[in-house]
């Protein structure tokens, strides 16, 4: 029986299986970064909406569709999302 193609952990070298791994502890780092800033971004534009709203003027958010309140809940569902994958 003949292989036509290299695939499988068996065609990978040490060299590359470590390099795979740094890349791999990297992106998590990275992510786990990602969600802790992203939640911080979320916390200051909660802050910001709050203290529009203490204006009671016409930059006060009217309802749930307001951009800002879209962009609160994308950055935290995202966080969640980062936090759920990489921190294990």
């Amino acid at each position: 029986m003949t292989q036509l193609s290299m695939t499988g952990d068996d065609w990978f070298s040490d060299g590359d299986k470590k390099r795979q791994a740094r890349a791999e502890a990297a992106r998590k780092k990275a992510a786990i970064a990602c969600a802790k800033a992203l939640e911080k971004a979320a916390d200051a534009m909660r802050d910001y909406c709050h203290a529009c709203m203490a204006c009671e003027d016409a930059s006060s958010p009217k309802r749930d569709d307001d951009g800002r309140y879209l962009l609160m809940r994308s950055m935290l569902e995202y966080s969640g999302w980062l936090e759920e994958v990489y921190e294990k």
